[in-house]
């Protein structure tokens, strides 16, 4: 049996047609990020707006927040997202959180004007709704905030039991500095849940590596997985920045990766906003689709202490599914 044999898992139908079709959409709530009422509100905003996958922690109950959300929003049940939990390999960056020294603050406030996202409200540091996005750490003037990596491969891998039976059904592994002792050891660890997973994504590119190094990289994923999965292609991870200059980088390192034929389907992240499908479809690259967090989080304007009615709820909806139909883009055949 190939190694390919052994890692490859079957694809939901419904994600495989919106990826053929070069539309499929991804909602990244944060691989750290551990506000579960938020993260249930924008499962909820976003599968309203027909987003294919809600990404979320490796978490049992973030996925069943994500769940709630899903279910409110399409009580019918049909064509629900998959919930995505994402783990990572070899230090990745998006399995950092802030750190504070406490000896070393002096109260200047610069932390919580530089943070989008309600970390430091008053005196308290809510850490469950930190991204890792490193905007407090170079704001501060006594150096009293770092990043820290959170949840060891160990710890992780007796968390993705528990969240597959909360009804995860899909899997995002970043793969950091692109060592693959680690990989290979967490794919092997998977084989209990086989059944359990309908979709499996790899993310690369967030690390420095060249574009040769992520292309080969690419390369022994599908050697060992298949191409039944999704290579994401990383630019400026938790960057949620307006603008072309953002995404232009995931859609060149994407443009690579489709040049190298790995038969897998390319989808970009990291900078990614509502310029990303235009930007695509005038330059030709035929990604399959587009993964959005923080500015997706923003484009909605929604925060995590906000409380919706209907009407706000509807309106967040709209602006989501714009943000969703940006994606389209019939080039992916290219």
């Amino acid at each position: 049996m190939s190694a390919a044999e052994t890692y490859s898992y079957v694809m939901d139908p419904h994600v495989r047609e919106a990826l053929t079709q070069g539309r499929f959409f991804k909602l990244i709530c944060g691989a750290s990020y551990r506000n579960g009422a938020f993260i249930a509100e924008l499962s909820h905003l976003f599968a309203a707006a027909g987003a294919h996958v809600i990404d979320v922690g490796a978490r049992p109950e973030l996925a069943q927040a994500a769940l709630e959300g899903i279910k409110r929003a399409k009580p019918d049940g049909k064509d629900l997202p998959l919930v995505m939990v994402s783990v990572g390999v070899n230090d990745d960056v998006h399995f950092m959180r802030v750190e504070k020294d406490f000896s070393r603050c002096t109260d200047h406030g610069y932390c919580a004007n530089a943070c989008p996202h309600e970390v430091f409200v008053g005196s308290e540091i809510r850490l469950e709704n930190c991204l890792g996005c490193d905007h407090c750490v170079i704001a501060c003037p006594e150096k009293a905030l770092k990043l820290v990596a959170r949840d060891p491969l160990s710890e992780l891998q007796a968390l993705l039991g528990a969240c597959f039976e909360a009804g995860a059904s899909a899997l995002e592994i970043h793969t950091g500095d692109g060592g693959r002792a680690e990989l290979v050891q967490l794919l092997e660890a998977l084989t209990p849940w086989r059944d359990k997973i309908k979709l499996l994504a790899f993310s690369m590119g967030a690390h420095g590596q060249d574009h040769a190094d992520i292309v080969a990289l690419a390369r022994d994923v599908v050697g060992l997985a298949g191409t039944d999965v999704i290579v994401q292609a990383d630019g400026k991870p938790i960057s949620g920045r307006k603008g072309a200059k953002s995404t232009l980088p995931c859609l060149e390192l994407a443009s690579e990766l489709l040049a190298a034929d790995l038969g897998a389907f390319i989808q970009v992240s990291g900078g990614t906003n509502d310029l990303t499908g235009k930007l695509a479809r005038e330059h030709q690259i035929g990604i399959h689709g587009v993964g959005m967090g923080t500015y997706a989080r923003k484009f909605v304007n929604v925060g995590p202490s906000d409380v919706l009615d209907d009407v706000s709820r509807a309106e967040a909806i709209a602006r989501a599914k714009s943000l969703v139909d940006s994606v389209a883009a019939p080039v992916a055949a290219f």
